[in-house]
């Protein structure tokens, strides 16, 4: 059953709307009020991040400049270079000594001064320079690294960031980013190197402090490659951010990427000193985590103003809804015949007039109801007196019918008889007596309207008989008739009207001889047995719209003069007699055939045999 609110009492449909639209209300203000929230952290979190960024950006360049000041500083001190050049220029042991004092004084003051500085190293042809703090790895060969590498293209500038890697200059293993820096002397015109190698993890801790802002800091050098960063985003994701969601003229970094359906928002910046750029990671859903104490604490408001809100409806709903209820109760006593019911409500509200108006109403149907029995009290003796009326004028009509028949016949066959006297002779008039003996008495039939088939169609023999004398070799006939439907119960005097139509207006207007066949079958009408007893001759037919008109009276029941009273009486008897699903019917083709078609119960029920 399809379920409609309608159907519901209307208690129940005040509480399902106030529930619904409770619902509504409260799910629509908590996601609006979520989603104003999600996008103030969200927004708040850019400006943060943004002054993060911008905090780190220039804590880093600072320090890098600093360094790289303080590198510079030392590769023109003079004290410095003059010392590598007498080296250079002449290698003695003194030379050497030297040199070895004042470069490592020199190391040792440039990193003591700066502590994201992990080692420092001089490489010259003569010889290498160290600080003598740390352990060299002794088996590391500059012009086999990636430091000289580096410097193959002679067009490359004279600094130059590595990514990070394994210090391979110092025992330890620990992880570096290198910056090489090539130069020479006034006086020594080849290449000196000096290296001066970042503590990554000094570095890490440096920009993300003692409390993280962000989930991870990614840093790319300038082409491309990865200085710093734990998060396994892609390196050509970050830098096709940067290409998108950048100005031209701007080194400020905005945008989303996501990873293993995490999305993270990014902020970043450039560091103009060596082209590193820095990306800030913050993952979405761990911003928005801290607005999930906030959502559960409306969740469980919500949950008890509704507890709330849904006690104070039902009390209301039940105030409301009791008068209702009582008068529901007193309708369905009307509905139940009741009438003597009434409704009392002391207030003027809506159901006051409605309680006045449904006592107004069951007073008013209350007399319509006693008028109604009077009137159908007076109806049905109406009634009874006019079916004893149509019951009369009925048996009247088929003994008037019945009464049409016979003088007609009677009259034809005596002129019949004289024309033979004349013409033919005693046997034939003998043989017409005969016949017309057993035709009179098969139509009286000891006074019975219903006769078996088998008498039925001897009566009409007997016409056929009768008639065969008078048209001589003009007329023939045939029957076909089934034993077995010999026995079964018809009204009597139905096939002969319809032969002698056939004979007066078919075979008579033939110029040659014609037939006529009589037979009978069985079949169903409306899943009933009937029988079908059809009259067939090959006459002069009957034309289109005059075999309409007829078929029309027929199954309508009037008739004309020019239709004759014979068939119209066959049919009226039938249809008063069995029903009006029953009775005649023709089927014709003009100058070819006529076909009567009677249709009567194979099995029906006792009939009054008066009629």
């Amino acid at each position: 059953m399809k379920f409609h609110l309608q159907n519901l009492k209307f208690r129940y449909q005040i509480i399902l709307v106030f529930l619904l639209v409770f619902l509504l209300m409260n799910v629509g203000s908590e996601i609006a009020f979520y989603s104003l929230s999600a996008k103030n952290v969200t927004d708040n979190f850019q400006e943060s991040a943004e002054d993060a960024i911008s905090q780190i950006e220039n804590t880093l360049e600072t320090r890098l400049s600093i360094i790289d000041e303080r590198a510079e500083s030392i590769l023109i001190n003079s004290t410095f270079t003059s010392t590598i050049e007498q080296f250079l220029l002449s290698p003695t042991t003194a030379h050497a000594v030297k040199a070895q004092t004042v470069v490592s004084d020199y190391l040792k003051d440039f990193e003591r001064g700066e502590s994201l500085i992990s080692s420092s190293f001089l490489y010259t042809e003569r010889g290498t320079f160290d600080n003598y703090i740390h352990y060299r790895n002794h088996e590391f060969s500059f012009q086999d690294s990636p430091f000289f590498s580096v410097y193959k293209d002679e067009a490359m500038n004279s600094e130059q960031w590595l990514p990070p890697m394994e210090d391979i200059i110092f025992q330890g293993s620990s992880m570096v980013i290198p910056c090489v820096r090539r130069f020479t002397t006034p006086a020594y015109h080849n290449w000196l190197y000096f290296i001066y190698q970042l503590d990554k993890d000094q570095l890490e801790i440096m920009l993300n402090g003692q409390s993280p802002f962000f989930d991870d800091i990614i840093i790319l050098d300038e082409k491309g490659r990865r200085i710093l960063g734990e998060l396994q985003i892609s390196d050509q994701d970050l830098q096709s951010l940067n290409a998108e969601k950048n100005a031209p003229a701007s080194n400020r970094i905005q945008g989303e990427l996501e990873k293993n359906n995490t999305t993270y928002l990014v902020r970043g910046g450039e560091i103009r000193q060596n082209g590193w750029k820095i990306y800030g990671l913050k993952s979405e859903s761990e911003l928005l985590d801290s607005l999930s104490d906030l959502r559960g604490s409306i969740l469980r408001i919500s949950c008890i103003v509704l507890i709330l809100s849904i006690i104070a409806i039902l009390w209301i709903s039940r105030h409301l809804t009791n008068a209702l209820s009582r008068l529901e109760h007193q309708m369905r006593n009307v509905q139940n015949g009741d009438f003597s019911v009434r409704f009392f409500y002391p207030y003027r509200d809506e159901i006051g007039s409605l309680s006045k108006s449904f006592n107004y109403m069951i007073s008013t149907i209350q007399n319509l109801v006693k008028k109604q029995e009077q009137s159908i009290q007076e109806l049905r003796i109406e009634r009874d007196h006019v079916a004893e009326i149509q019951k009369q004028k009925r048996k009247a009509e088929l003994k008037a019918l019945q009464a049409q028949i016979n003088p007609h016949f009677l009259y034809n066959t005596l002129n019949t008889i004289t024309w033979q006297v004349a013409d033919k002779g005693l046997d034939d008039v003998s043989l017409l007596a005969s016949s017309l003996g057993r035709f009179f008495r098969l139509s009286l039939s000891k006074g019975a309207e219903i006769i078996t088939l088998a008498d039925e169609i001897e009566h009409v023999r007997c016409y056929l008989n009768i008639q065969s004398i008078r048209y001589q070799d003009k007329l023939r006939y045939e029957i076909h008739v089934p034993a077995p439907l010999l026995s079964c119960q018809v009204l009597k005097l139905i096939l002969q009207p319809l032969v002698e139509n056939a004979i007066y207006h078919g075979i008579k207007e033939k110029q040659e001889a014609g037939t006529i066949i009589i037979a009978a079958s069985t079949g169903k009408l409306l899943e009933l047995p009937i029988l079908q007893l059809t009259v067939w001759d090959d006459g002069a037919g009957i034309p289109s719209s005059q075999l309409s008109h007829i078929n029309a009276g027929l199954r309508l029941g009037y008739r004309t003069d020019k239709d004759g009273y014979g068939i119209y009486n066959v049919n009226e008897r039938i249809r008063l007699c069995y029903g009006s699903a029953y009775g005649l019917s023709y089927e014709s083709q003009e100058g070819s055939f006529t076909k009567a078609i009677l249709t009567i119960p194979l099995h029906h029920t006792e009939v009054d045999e008066h009629v």
